[in-house]
């Protein structure tokens, strides 16, 4: 089976996205942590977490952003094909 621009940049878009999903996983673990420890939410360490929480949160957001327009793209090659 081979694939087009189109189908691998958004097989390459999902691998990043599964990778990005795993970041946020291990930042909730680390998450956890830091509230069995009892840190104070204005500790510099929490600061940085939330800070990591927000860039994986954007780029998940712009991973996802970029899948859709990659996926309503197919869908109006694939209807211009069907007419």
């Amino acid at each position: 089976m081979k694939l087009d621009l189109t189908q691998t940049k958004i097989v390459g878009l999902t691998m990043e996205l599964d990778l990005k999903t795993r970041e946020y996983k291990k930042l909730c673990k680390k998450l956890e942590e830091y509230k069995k420890r009892n840190i104070d939410p204005n500790n510099k360490k929490m600061e940085e977490l939330f800070k990591e929480f927000q860039k994986n949160h954007e780029k998940i957001k712009d991973i996802k952003q970029k899948l859709c327009s990659l996926n309503c793209n197919k869908e109006i090659e694939n209807n211009d094909e069907n007419y």
